[in-house]
């Protein structure tokens, strides 16, 4: 087994920080049930809707970071438009 390297968390938190997101922690790493190794995740969420977001560790830059949180909060403004068209259709049709 190969040697695991890793990042002090005060380094990624700094990252999140500079990346936009506000840190959450780190989910450990671990062995799946086909042996592979899944990777620790650093977690963050998006200031703007609070979704939590992860990063493989070794992926975390504030770059990495700042385009996850715009990425993740373009799905959920789509996600929220198409929500409220379908509540306001709901309600239109039942009050006829």
């Amino acid at each position: 087994m190969q040697a695991r390297k890793t990042v002090p968390a005060h380094l990624l938190e700094i990252m999140v920080s500079l990346g936009g997101g506000a840190w959450k922690g780190i989910q450990a790493g671990f062995f799946n049930k086909y042996d592979q190794w899944c990777e620790p995740l650093a977690m963050f969420n998006s200031p703007a809707t609070g979704t939590t977001l992860a990063l493989p560790v070794s992926k975390v830059t504030a770059y990495t970071v700042r385009a996850h949180i715009t990425k993740s909060d373009a799905l959920f403004q789509a996600f929220t438009e198409k929500a409220s068209r379908n509540v306001l259709r709901q309600f239109a049709t039942e009050a006829e």
